[in-house]
């Protein structure tokens, strides 16, 4: 009788550790998923803030050369690599204005539509600035191996607490 008692305790035991095991699963796939949804939202306010910017600037801005100028160095001043122009990029940068360039055009267009005039062939479609700016972001990563909305993290120390 003793040793079908020790097995039955064994047989919960194992149960027991079994199911210990997979609540640690359990919550381990859950951490991923929040971290995953908590960067996700953290990007989309990001691409909202970066793209709403360069949109207003696009909107103010008649002239296209300038606003595209205009909303690049403002993404580059919002990121904090510059400080008041492009020309202060690193050359490592310079390949982003590129990639980022067209983003800007096509929100300026958007801004400032050229009216159709009579008799002409349909008009070009204007690209889409947020599948240009996904695109972008596809690039960055694959080229770069980190998310683009990643470089507006900023880290800041800890600030101990002073009582006077």
């Amino acid at each position: 009788m003793v040793a079908a008692t020790e097995t039955l305790i064994a047989r919960l035991q194992a149960d027991c550790t079994a199911a210990e095991a997979q609540e640690r699963a359990v919550r381990a796939a859950v951490e991923v998923e929040l971290r995953q949804a908590e960067q996700a939202r953290a990007f989309a306010w990001r691409r909202l803030g970066a793209l709403g910017d360069m949109a207003r600037i696009a909107a103010l801005e008649p002239d296209r050369e300038h606003a595209v100028e205009r909303q690049l160095a403002g993404l580059f001043r919002d990121i904090g690599w510059i400080e008041s122009g492009l020309d202060e990029l690193p050359d490592s940068a310079r390949p982003l204005l590129d990639r980022l360039r067209p983003i800007a055009e096509a929100l300026h267009a958007e801004a400032h539509p050229v009216p159709e005039e009579e008799g002409s062939a349909d008009p070009q479609p204007l690209a889409d600035p947020l599948a240009a700016f996904r695109a972008f972001e596809a690039w960055y990563e694959a080229e770069r191996g980190q998310p683009f909305l990643q470089v507006f993290e900023r880290y800041v120390p800890p600030t101990p607490l002073v009582e006077f």
